[in-house]
């Protein structure tokens, strides 16, 4: 609890909470780190399940840089949105529902490109992919459109419940 109290006491803390312009910059921010690292694993998965087959999913290993810079946005914007009042989130179990979601959606991004990296553009690539690289894409589309619902009911829930 002494460290919770103690971000949110940090000049971070005190901005992201007291500015006028904090956490809107910041929540700006994260939401734009969240459109390129959802964006982006919305697009490998979905070539994964089918859609847009004449799109080597190799591309998706030579891009997935842009995955992981949005990824890294999202981690810096969400500690300093942590920190503005970081004992309501640490007590929140829809922020730790979001948080576990994240790492579901990090973790499977990273095997579905694991399972594309190296392969060599062919014909076959524009076919069909494996059933199990299928069944983790579908899933990792739940997990990821699953936090982003989780994240904006943070809000809401606090309002029911008085979380």
């Amino acid at each position: 609890m002494n460290l919770l109290i103690w971000l949110q006491d940090s000049a971070l803390g005190t901005w992201v909470a007291g500015s006028i312009w904090g956490y809107p910059i910041v929540l700006s921010c994260h939401a734009v780190g969240m459109a390129v690292v959802a964006g982006t694993a919305v697009m490998l998965n979905l070539r994964v399940l089918g859609f847009a087959r004449n799109v080597h999913v190799t591309l998706f290993d030579k891009l997935s840089f842009i995955t992981w810079a949005g990824l890294a946005l999202n981690v810096l914007t969400g500690l300093a949105l942590f920190s503005g009042d970081p004992v309501k989130f640490f007590y929140h179990p829809v922020f730790w529902i979001k948080i576990s979601l994240i790492i579901l959606g990090v973790l499977s991004i990273w095997l579905v490109l694991r399972e594309i990296r190296g392969t060599a553009p062919s014909p076959a690539d524009r076919h069909e992919m494996p059933a199990g690289i299928k069944i983790l894409a579908g899933f990792s589309l739940a997990f990821w459109s699953t936090a982003i619902v989780a994240g904006r009911l943070i809000a809401y829930i606090e309002h029911i419940n008085g979380a």
